[in-house]
């Protein structure tokens, strides 16, 4: 019996060993693939809890109206001239910013990125970083760790920023440069089975934890840049900025299979982007354009209004009875993608319409919403 033990000991650290997955370089977007993704906005009821060996990660309740097709092409063939290396790997994001890569075979290391600012100001601009910054090395095992520290830039027009931010500024400028220094700690903290709405993986998840500190610079006339953050009245300025993330890899699918951004409390996402494996397990295929969906439609009391590929601006939301009167209004600073959940308890049952205008009056979208009661 006694020889038994350490055989058996044996077998089972060797099963263990076979159970946990280790994701390769295979899994590495390439020229021409097109992978399909959805975002919920506004997950609720989930928590993502639990590392370590043969976990179970249940996602299945999230929820998205819009699947999402994220093609990989070369800088060339992005929109406008690239100011990165044309020999470089574009993928748009979810929130529709293009993010340009440079990659070895093993690794993906960003180069920069066009589209809205990283602070979310709501601006449109060109980030560079002061060296490529390295998001994934393979192959990728359980336990494995890995840091980043560094910088990146952006420039905004005075005219381009929002006047809450312009009004912090101590001066007037002719323009504004944001710098941030950020560091990164990762580690596979976990392996198991992830459960999606469509589909369940065999995944790795990456635990990621970054601080970034950002520094405000102003340029009046022929000047040099002066560093002003210290006069800067504004929190995310002033506070250094720490955020936590879940990646989820597997070999089964090309790229991440989820990403959750996470609330403070370290245990509730606040977005979760995913992949998709039918797109009918969604409501629509976005196309690019600006949009918005309601679900569930028919409703009882709880409706989600669902926006994607918004410029960014200040939105009215409206719905209307049947003789064109608004019923309920609601105005959101939107950019991008992103949900809100509205209580229509106290409209009587029977047909709707629903409309999204921005700023300027211009109508993005307008259909038809049904109010029933049990």
């Amino acid at each position: 019996m006694q020889r038994l033990i350490p055989i058996l000991t044996i077998l089972l650290t060797t099963l263990s060993l076979m159970a946990q997955p280790v994701i390769t370089s295979e899994v590495l977007p390439r020229v021409g693939d097109t992978i399909l993704m959805a975002s919920d906005n506004l997950p609720e009821g989930v928590a993502i809890l639990g590392d370590g060996e043969n976990q179970s990660w249940d996602l299945m309740s999230l929820q998205s109206a819009f699947t999402q097709k994220v093609a990989t092409q070369t800088a060339k063939q992005g929109r406008g001239r690239s100011p990165f290396n044309s020999k470089g790997v574009l993928m748009q994001e979810m929130n529709g910013v293009n993010n340009f890569y440079k990659t070895d075979g093993h690794s993906l290391s960003l180069l920069g990125s066009v589209g809205l600012d990283p602070m979310n100001i709501g601006v449109q601009t060109i980030t560079y970083f002061d060296r490529p910054m390295q998001t994934v090395h393979f192959p990728l095992k359980y336990g494995k760790t890995a840091s980043n520290e560094g910088s990146f830039s952006f420039k905004v027009a005075v005219d381009d920023l929002p006047k809450d931010i312009l009004y912090t500024l101590p001066i007037t400028p002719d323009s504004v440069r944001y710098r941030c220094l950020f560091k990164q700690e990762k580690i596979v903290d976990g392996w198991g089975t992830l459960a999606l709405p469509d589909n369940t993986y065999d995944v790795l998840r990456e635990k990621q934890t970054e601080e970034r500190r950002y520094r405000v610079d102003i340029k009046v006339g022929s000047l040099p840049w002066q560093d002003i953050t210290e006069g800067v009245d504004d929190p995310k300025i002033q506070n250094t900025q720490v955020s936590q993330s879940y990646h989820f890899y597997s070999n089964e699918t090309t790229s991440k299979v989820a990403i959750a951004y996470m609330k403070p409390n370290g245990v509730n996402p606040e977005t979760v982007f995913y992949t998709v494996t039918d797109p009918n397990s969604t409501m629509r295929t976005a196309n690019g354009r600006p949009d918005i969906y309601a679900y569930p439609n028919p409703a009882i009391q709880d409706v989600r209004f669902e926006f994607s590929n918004l410029k960014p601006s200040n939105y009215s939301l409206k719905i209307y009875n049947i003789l064109g009167v608004v019923v309920m209004e609601e105005k959101y600073d939107l950019n991008g993608f992103k949900t809100v959940k509205l209580d229509v308890s106290k409209l009587r049952k029977g047909t709707y319409l629903y409309s999204l205008s921005d700023g300027k009056g211009k109508t993005i979208a307008t259909r038809r919403l049904m109010v029933i009661r049990p």
